[in-house]
Parts: C-alpha cells; sequence; structure tokens
C-alpha cells in the first residue's frame, strides 16, 4: 500500500511540476504572438505613413511646378512689354531727334 500511495504522490508531483512548467511556456507563447500582432501592426502603420508622405511630396512638387510656371509667364510678360515700351520709347526718341 505504501508503494501505491509513494507511486501515486510521485505522479500527482510530476503533473504538478508539468503544469507549473507548461503555464510559463503559455505565457511566453501568448506574449510571442502579441509581440508579432503588434509587430505586424507598426509595420503596416510605417508603411501606410510612409505613403502619405509620399503623396503629400509629390503634391507639394506639383503646386511647386505649376508656380514655377506661372512665374514664368508673368517675368515673360513682363519681358514682352519692356521690350515694347523700348521699342516705343527709342521710336519716339528718333522722332524728337528728327523733330529738331
Amino acid at each position: 500500500m505504501q508503494k501505491s500511495f509513494v507511486t501515486a504522490l510521485l505522479l500527482a508531483v510530476t503533473f504538478g511540476l508539468t503544469a507549473c512548467d507548461s503555464e510559463p511556456q503559455g505565457k511566453l507563447d501568448a506574449a510571442k504572438e502579441a509581440i508579432e500582432h503588434t509587430s505586424e501592426k507598426v509595420e503596416e502603420i510605417s508603411e501606410e505613413a510612409a505613403e502619405e508622405v509620399v503623396e503629400k511630396i509629390d503634391e507639394v512638387a506639383e503646386v511647386r511646378e505649376e508656380h514655377a510656371k506661372e512665374a514664368q509667364e508673368q517675368l515673360d510678360e513682363i519681358i514682352h512689354e519692356s521690350e515694347e515700351a523700348v521699342e516705343k520709347a527709342k521710336a519716339e526718341l528718333n522722332e524728337a531727334t528728327e523733330a529738331e
């Protein structure tokens, strides 16, 4: 009877130790899964943020190009008007010189 009792006691202790040993492993596995899940989410968010930044950079570049084009057109118009004014002034000066 003592052998049966000791055997039962040893089995109970073994199962108890096994249960205690597997519980931290389960917690460790759950923590690993949570870390992996969080890591995936952070990666997704980072990729989305990077895409948004690239889109904003493209938008800014496009607006800057449009403004540069408009500025060039205005500059060309000013140059043209200045050239016309120079020609008019030369003509008036020639007329005034000939009149004297």
